[in-house]
């Protein structure tokens, strides 16, 4: 009997072999669910077998894609350069090199190709409508939500809305997004924000004293691009068929809405609220039951996600000593021993919104605000380069019937 039980299971390189993928990627499977794996214990340190039927059908799966003929979608673009061994670039800067620039510095990077020689000042005219806006929506309206409908009624009265040259929908930014960072928080406040976005958010989202709004930048920068996701992917096909760019801005938010892009790091909130009651505990029984520990590892990366230390070092510099700080710290340390992929941008994003005490939504807004940089980036550069994708389907369903 125990060999039998024995046979349902594959050692890592095994499972790794079959499958013709490394073992820290099967770890990556095993972490988002894709694959069950149990600890094993002894022969000198932990590892992990993965069940043969799952690694058996997975490999079945991925054999049937590559016969149907399935190819990666590639589109050529100059905004951003990523590299799945852990480098990430925005028109040539490594993002090393833009760590101490502002938000709005690395959005006109992406708009112009070229960073400003001097300070950058957004118009704040719009965050006054937004503020009406605002106003007018339910209490029930989500972060999304809120962001959507400033986008949408500030497309409403742009009389050059439907303007898409490289120059017009830089100029969208420059007054969506200051706008946008007045709805992060579920209250409206009545005062228009001023200020660079950074600083906005930070207000809007404090409950108590005022944090440092640097940690906040420096995530806005980091996350204003990340070359294809899901929701730049649908923003660029938007823009390639005329959406103007208060469209585009939708559509990514919609998308980003769907795929629950934030939602790790929510996750990873309420992980390190769970923590603080319970113990590190917590982090040993999501590792005992093979389950995701939110925010490790990363899909595209091989190695490190190169944006989570710098964010994650910023914090450390601002509430190093606090309680919450030590907690962060013993997390990390503790998903280190146990031999966890490295900590990716969203456990930086999570970490963040819990030390500074926001709402869980807050990070999911976060990345709406920095991520529409890259999105209009995206859409000017389709329109400057129209390609028309038109992908095939690969028919599966019956044969003709009578």
């Amino acid at each position: 009997m125990v060999r039998d039980m024995a046979c349902e299971w594959m050692t890592a390189a095994e499972a790794a072999d079959r499958l013709g993928v490394t073992v820290r990627t099967l770890y990556a499977y095993a972490s988002r669910g894709v694959l069950t794996a149990r600890p094993v214990r002894g022969g000198g340190g932990r590892r992990s077998e993965y069940e043969r039927a799952q690694v058996e059908a997975l490999a079945a799966r991925t054999a049937k894609r590559e016969r149907a003929g399935q190819v990666e979608i590639r589109v050529e673009t100059a905004v951003t350069d990523l590299k799945p061994a852990g480098a990430l670039a925005f028109r040539g800067y490594p993002i090393e090199d833009l760590l101490d620039r502002s938000f709005e510095d690395v959005a006109e990077l992406l708009w112009t190709a070229e960073l400003p020689d001097g300070p950058v000042f957004w118009p704040s005219a719009n965050r006054r409508e937004a503020t009406r806006v605002l106003a007018a929506l339910p209490s029930a309206a989500g972060v999304l939500d809120r962001m959507c409908a400033v986008a949408s009624v500030l497309g409403m009265v742009d009389p050059a809305r439907h303007e898409l040259g490289p120059d017009a929908v830089a100029g969208v930014g420059r007054r969506l997004i200051p706008a946008m960072a007045s709805a992060i928080s579920a209250h409206p406040d009545p005062r228009p924000a001023s200020g660079p976005v950074a600083a906005v958010l930070a207000d809007r989202l404090a409950r108590e004293d005022s944090l440092p709004s640097a940690p906040v930048d420096l995530a806005l920068c980091l996350l204003a691009d990340h070359e294809l996701a899901a929701s730049t992917f649908a923003s660029r096909i938007a823009a390639t068929v005329g959406a103007d760019p208060y469209a585009v801005v939708g559509i990514g938010i919609q998308a980003m809405r769907a795929v629950d892009h934030g939602g790790t790091a929510r996750d990873v909130h309420r992980m390190l609220r769970r923590v603080a009651e319970e113990g590190l505990s917590v982090v040993a029984s999501a590792d005992r039951r093979a389950g995701e520990l939110p925010g490790f590892g990363h899909p595209v990366y091989t190695d490190c996600d190169p944006r989570a230390p710098h964010l994650l070092a910023a914090l450390e510099r601002v509430h190093a000593g606090s309680d919450r700080q030590d907690l962060v710290r013993s997390v990390l340390e503790s998903a280190t021993r146990r031999g966890l992929p490295a900590p990716n941008i969203d456990f930086a994003l999570g970490a963040m919104a819990w030390l500074h005490r926001w709402p869980e939504e807050s990070s999911t807004g976060l990345v709406v605000v920095a991520r529409t940089a890259g999105w209009l980036a995206h859409a000017a550069e389709a329109c400057e380069r129209p390609s028309r994708l038109r992908p095939r389907a690969v028919y599966i369903g019956p044969r003709r019937r009578r």
